[in-house]
């Protein structure tokens, strides 16, 4: 039952989309259906001049309900930071919830998540995401079970199954006080990658950045892992922007992430030259192996866990890829002085 009482604070939903039509109506549909009183929510979706009819199916889902308010607003410059900062000017809640058009939110999301600022100091609530396919098909299927995979993912908080509420460096989506996230600028628009990690940064130095283990939120990832590639391999670049503008120094799971390949190149391209098939059987063993104890669904057949590590090895290669070219670039645009 929706939760009702003078003590429920408006809450404003801002959801960036731009070509999300296959999307936009489910991450609607999920706030529409939570535990928290509608009538103290409010929801624009902020449509980045997309070529397809996202707009429009966000207004018909919209249309009808018992919301505070709703509205769909047009933002030419059509980047994520700066859909969500349009989002913030119009908001008049008292807290923010930052949603992303591939997302589902849980029932009970928005109520917990308040609860929890409201009875603590920190500044930004967030859940686990949680890759679940768009369609029942073998290669996206595949590529939601890679994207669940403890190892494969870098170690986030969470990105990891059974990991407990605790203080994190990073939330996913994440849920503000309007005051403080306006306060801190809201999200920093040159970040057109990367932006909530940079403002969840920021956001620290109002309070811990809090994760929250009751409250998973499905994410529909990227269909194919030439897609998945380009993501992550975006998510390197950009990462590495991150560290040269903030001055931020890299997580230690980050440093890990990146020395890791270099490391074992040698021993690895040693041992293939002497022991060559052995080496590639146990190379295939282990693999499988990381595939299977770290992850934690959906389940798929043989041919299935193959794919899915390919989405590792996509999402690995991407985001390494990434940060090496943007190092490389960073390093040869130095001015040099004479």
């Amino acid at each position: 039952m929706p939760r009702q009482g003078p003590d429920r604070r408006l809450v404003t939903c801002i959801i960036p989309a731009k070509n999300e039509s296959e999307s936009i109506a489910g991450a609607l549909q999920s706030i529409l259906d939570q535990d928290y009183p509608l009538d103290q929510i409010e929801v624009v979706v902020v449509d980045g001049c997309s070529d397809d009819d996202t707009a429009d199916i966000a207004k018909r889902t919209l249309d009808g309900n018992d919301l505070h308010r709703y509205d769909v607003v047009l933002n030419p410059d059509g980047r994520t930071p700066s859909n969500l900062n349009r989002g913030l000017l119009w908001a008049e809640g008292h807290y923010v919830v930052r949603v992303d058009a591939r997302s589902r939110l849980p029932r009970n999301y928005v109520s917990s998540t308040i609860d929890l600022l409201e009875s603590s100091n920190s500044s930004v609530v967030g859940g686990r995401q949680l890759a679940r396919p768009a369609v029942d098909e073998l290669l996206p299927v595949s590529i939601a079970r890679a994207l669940n995979n403890r190892f494969a993912m870098g170690g986030s908080r969470y990105r990891r199954a059974g990991a407990s509420s605790g203080q994190c460096d990073t939330a996913y989506l994440g849920v503000f006080r309007t005051a403080q996230l306006r306060e801190a600028d809201g999200w920093s628009e040159p970040f057109a990658t990367n932006q909530d990690f940079e403002l969840n940064r920021r956001m620290a130095s109002f309070g811990p950045v809090w994760f929250l283990d009751n409250i998973p939120v499905e994410y529909h990832p990227r269909r194919t892992l030439g897609e998945l590639f380009r993501q992550y391999r975006r998510f390197g670049e950009w990462k590495v922007l991150y560290w040269q503008t903030t001055g931020d120094k890299p997580q230690p799971r980050q440093v890990a992430l990146v020395a890791g390949p270099i490391v074992a190149a040698l021993p690895v391209a040693i041992a293939l030259r002497a022991w060559p098939r052995p080496l590639a059987v146990a190379a295939i063993a282990g693999a499988l192996s990381v595939e299977h104890v770290g992850t934690d669904g959906p389940n798929v057949p043989p041919q299935g866990r193959i794919i899915s590590l390919a989405a590792m090895a996509a999402v690995g290669t991407g985001w390494w890829l990434g940060v090496a070219n943007a190092t490389l670039k960073a390093i040869t645009q130095r001015p040099h002085n004479k």
